[in-house]
C-alpha cells in the first residue's frame, strides 16, 4: 500500500497557471498537465459514478455500498480541492 501524503493545501488552477509560465521548463510543465489531467479523470469518475448509481437505483433501487464509499470518497476529494 502507498505511504501517506502529509497534509498540504492543494494548488489551485490559477497557481497552476502560474507555475506554468513562470518555469518554462518540461519537468515543471509535465508535472503541471499531470495535476491538470489528474482533475480531469476524477470529473470523468464522478460523472460515470452518477451515471451507474442512477441505474442501479432504477433496477435494483437502495444504494450499493460499494458505490457509497465511491461516492463518499470522490465528494472527499472534490471538496479538498480549491
Amino acid at each position: 500500500m502507498p505511504q501517506a501524503l502529509p497534509p498540504f493545501i492543494p494548488v489551485t488552477q490559477d497557481e497552476l497557471r502560474t507555475l506554468w509560465v513562470k518555469y518554462p521548463n518540461p519537468e515543471v510543465r509535465r508535472l503541471a498537465l499531470e495535476v491538470a489531467r489528474y482533475r480531469n479523470v476524477l470529473a470523468e469518475i464522478d460523472r460515470l459514478y452518477k451515471i451507474t448509481h442512477q441505474a442501479w437505483r432504477d433496477t435494483n433501487g437502495g444504494n450499493l455500498t460499494a458505490l457509497h464509499e465511491l461516492q463518499a470518497l470522490m465528494y472527499a476529494e472534490r471538496e479538498r480541492l480549491p
